[in-house]
């Protein structure tokens, strides 16, 4: 894809996720985001799926995939040079990041996952970017490892993050102090169970 047409899904998706903003309904019809984006009709239907009856999976792909590059960006720049902060600290500092940068977008999550079956599409659909995340933080703050291990790791982070994520949508709280409690806690277990099987070395 060109740069131009990024910049149009960006705009789209930024469009789309300012409606949820004042919306009820993750229904997003193609008239609104041609006005809310100011992107001729034919231009939009160039870019969105085919396909598609509800676009919330491919603009909410494009949002966690730009939102992850900023996140693991921000964490690069962080931890460049740090000798004092451990492995453990630097995970939880990568994932306190993307609830902060996701933070700005809560209310438009909640709308698009205001039930049971609502999440459970979301997470399932969501799950090929949350082990992506998983995989290039752990290669950004271990570097190459046992690719069975790391693989293992992943999938145990991705599991941390979706119970966190559960907490995080339904937490009413103005800030993500709770979340961030409960994400160090389910690290903590992670890292005793990854201790225990040898994933992790002390």
């Amino acid at each position: 894809m060109n740069f131009e047409n990024q910049n149009l899904e960006w705009r789209l998706c930024e469009a789309y996720f300012s409606i949820l903003e004042i919306s009820t309904t993750p229904e997003v019809s193609i008239d609104q985001l041609c006005r809310e984006a100011k992107i001729s009709r034919e231009e939009v239907q160039e870019i969105l799926p085919k396909n598609s009856i509800d676009y919330r999976f491919f603009f909410l792909k494009i949002l966690i995939s730009k939102l992850d590059r900023e996140v693991l960006a921000e964490l690069q720049v962080d931890i460049t040079g740090d000798t004092i902060s451990s492995t453990y600290d630097k995970i939880l500092e990568g994932f306190s990041l993307r609830f902060e940068k996701y933070f700005q977008y809560k209310q438009s999550l909640k709308i698009l996952s205001n039930n049971s079956k609502q999440r459970i599409e979301v997470f399932f659909n969501v799950l090929h970017e949350n082990y992506k995340f998983s995989d290039n933080l752990l290669t950004l703050i271990e570097g190459d490892q046992n690719f069975g291990k790391k693989t293992l790791k992943s999938l145990a982070l991705n599991i941390v993050f979706i119970r966190s994520l559960e907490i995080f949508l339904k937490n009413n709280e103005k800030d993500i102090d709770a979340v961030i409690r409960n994400l160090d806690k389910y690290l903590r277990d992670f890292q005793d169970i990854g201790f225990l099987m040898g994933i992790i070395k002390k």
